[in-house]
């Protein structure tokens, strides 16, 4: 024991990891950025090791669904900041005197350049990464790369997780060194608050399809007990359509059936909204989302001559129905299972993507909620019925043992400084994966050795860059919202061509300086402009990040095997040619085994409700791991199209 005051409850800590060890802990500024599933583990054992100095940064707000694996939340902290909440609750766990201890919760999103900067970083010994979306993590990766910091990484999936550890100095792989799969895998834990990818309020819709007609409606996701202390603003009209749909007497008119139905979608997509939009639920989203006119919800809903509009004579799959049609769909779909139900038919209990009914009030009543949250592209019945899949939930134990194995690489790395070794982990650090069945030797742990930058990483390594695109057809603005911004994740981004200085952001940079140049076809900027072959030069100071990129001009795109011809409106590109394959770990070296895990379906769409995902290599019977901190964006190299909505 090195001090008097040092706590009985540490003494375990002290005498396992050592007294030089121990000061480290207690003196160590530590960075946590999200407070979800494992962020909520990780301070737990923040907390109970002996941490007295964390700060954590979290978006989210505390919503009902996130009670039965986020345990440092009970139900009156019900639309309360997570990280405040997690403070608190931390600090009341500690064995540490309260005058010692320093929980500092920021609510706010990491990619907050004003406040959450390399130099805002640079004063953490190390940072923890809980978070559930591939923004937020390349911008971490890319800070703490910047700064010099490690970071331990870690991610869920169901039974599945993994953990890794990221530093400079080592020379290791980094977060955007490895392509992430397109479409596999997606996070669902802000599904219920903030929504941003139309697979979001895919999820909600097959939830809210479970609460109108699963027998235990309180299986659903969006199921709100009424005996709280706040009353939800849709469970009544919800439990009234449901009461009214059971009845088998025929006890009601039509137009209360209608009356009924609009009640429900002004629940939803009005009052709910207006609610959480009250609560400053939405403060710090990019954007606020706008409620649906009650007034135009029940003008729809009570029309007697209502039609579906799948049911018009020209209606096709692949049309996208406007907001009104949206409403009136949803409106006939209800309909339709109301007589349906009523007459002693059976409708599904869950979603079944294969059930036309079901489908269809999946489609019109997610891109619903689309709409109200400005979320694009708007969906067709086809692509939405692709999108949607089976969901994996969140399970807290694997949450639990992930962030243990967080805070193990934590306690390695802490050594390391304190024993002058910081820039050589790879001896020290493990990447782990946590595996649902176990290996031949009767693991269910798998550690690695820390693999290899990526020679080809633009952000590590400094890579060159092959965009290829029609650059006379793009324009700057196309350039910096659809490839600098969204697939490559720069903030504010300085162009240069040569020595000639084409566009700049910044706090110092006036909003209409460089206006001129946004509606400009690339080929035609200044500097000769941007035409095949030619090379810029891209900078972003905010996250020490400079790259190159070489552009490869194609007018001429042709269509894959099993596509639809390409319309002339989408804006087509490649990042690095063809799309690259995920990088597999060679498990099977020796001393190491192969992970046998069989795919529960092999549905190439998994819906995840998790704090990110480790993906199984479905589609080669090999058994191979794929590294897969991520949503569905792959951040170093793939194909890309935006098809615009008319």
């Amino acid at each position: 024991m090195y001090t008097d005051s040092y706590p009985k409850l540490l003494d375990g800590v002290s005498k396992t990891v050592g007294e030089p060890l121990s000061k480290k802990i207690t003196s160590s500024k530590i960075l946590l950025v999200g407070a979800g599933g494992i962020g909520c583990e990780l301070l737990k054992i923040l907390a109970l090791t002996g941490f007295t100095n964390v700060e954590v940064i979290d978006l989210d707000t505390i919503d009902v669904s996130n009670l039965n694996r986020q345990f440092l939340f009970r139900r009156h902290h019900v639309g309360m900041p997570k990280c405040v909440v997690a403070c608190e609750a931390a600090l009341a766990m500690s064995p540490m005197s309260r005058d010692e201890l320093k929980y500092v919760p920021h609510h706010g999103n990491v990619c907050d350049n004003s406040k959450f900067n390399v130099q805002y970083v640079s004063s953490f010994d190390l940072v923890l990464n809980a978070l559930d979306n591939v923004n937020a993590r390349r911008r971490v990766n890319r800070l703490c790369l910047a700064a010099s910091v490690p970071l331990v990484e870690a991610g869920t999936t169901g039974y599945l997780g993994q953990v890794t550890v990221i530093d400079k100095a080592s020379n290791v792989e980094c977060y955007e060194c490895q392509a992430k799969p397109t479409q596999k895998v997606y996070p669902i834990c802000t599904i219920r608050s903030t929504p941003s990818m139309p697979v979001h309020t895919i999820v909600w819709a097959e939830e809210l399809y479970k609460l109108l007609f699963n027998p235990k409606v309180e299986d659903s996701m969006l199921f709100e007990d009424q005996s709280g202390d706040e009353k939800s603003t849709y469970m009544e009209q919800i439990l009234n359509l449901r009461a009214m749909m059971c009845k088998s007497d025929n006890d009601f008119t039509m137009n209360d059936i209608r009356q009924a139905i609009g009640n429900v979608l002004i629940a939803l997509y009005t009052t709910e909204i207006e609610k959480q939009i009250g609560m400053d639920r939405f403060k710090t989203a990019l954007k606020v989302p706008t409620s649906i006119l009650s007034e135009s919800i029940q003008q729809i809903t009570m029309d007697e001559n209502l039609l579906a509009p799948s049911s018009r004579e020209n209606y096709s799959q692949t049309d996208v129905l406007s907001k009104e049609d949206c409403i009136a769909e949803a409106a006939s779909c209800l309909m339709e299972a109301a007589l349906l139900w009523s007459s002693g038919s059976t409708l599904l209990p869950e979603f079944d993507k294969d059930d036309v009914l079901a489908m269809r009030l999946v489609t019109c009543t997610s891109n619903l909620r689309s709409y109200v949250f400005g979320i694009e592209p708007i969906q067709s019945y086809y692509s939405a019925k692709g999108i949607a899949g089976n969901i994996i939930p969140a399970i807290a134990t694997t949450n639990a043992i992930v962030a243990g194995l967080q805070i193990l690489q934590a306690f390695h790395i802490l050594r390391d400084q304190i024993e002058g070794k910081a820039g050589d982990l790879k001896k020290s650090c493990r990447y782990t994966y946590c595996l649902r069945d176990k290996t031949r030797k009767g693991y269910y742990l798998l550690p690695t050795f820390l693999p290899d930058p990526n020679p080809k990483c633009f952000v590590c390594k400094n890579a060159v860059i092959n965009l290829t695109l029609n650059t006379t057809n793009w324009t700057l603005e196309m350039l910096l919202r659809r490839v600098l911004k969204k697939e490559l994740g720069f903030m504010e981004p300085s162009i240069t061509i040569g020595s000639s200085i084409i566009y700049e952001e910044g706090e110092d940079i006036g909003d209409d300086e460089y206006t001129v140049m946004l509606q400009k076809k690339l080929a035609d900027l200044p500097a000769g402009g941007v035409k095949h072959g030619v090379v810029i030069r891209v900078e972003d100071f905010t996250q020490d990040l400079e790259v190159d990129i070489c552009f490869h001009h194609q007018s001429e795109w042709e269509p894959k095997d099993g596509e639809d011809a390409l319309a002339e409106e989408e804006e087509l590109f490649t990042i690095g040619g063809d799309k690259p394959a995920v990088a597999q770990s060679t498990l099977s070296t020796k001393g190491e085994e192969e992970n046998e895990e069989e795919g529960e379906d092999g549905s190439d769409i998994e819906l995840v409700c998790s704090d990110e995902a480790i993906i199984l290599d479905n589609d080669n019977n090999n058994g191979s791991l794929k590294r897969a901190f991520g949503d569905s964006e792959n951040a170093c190299g793939f194909e890309g199209a935006n098809k615009k909505t008319k």
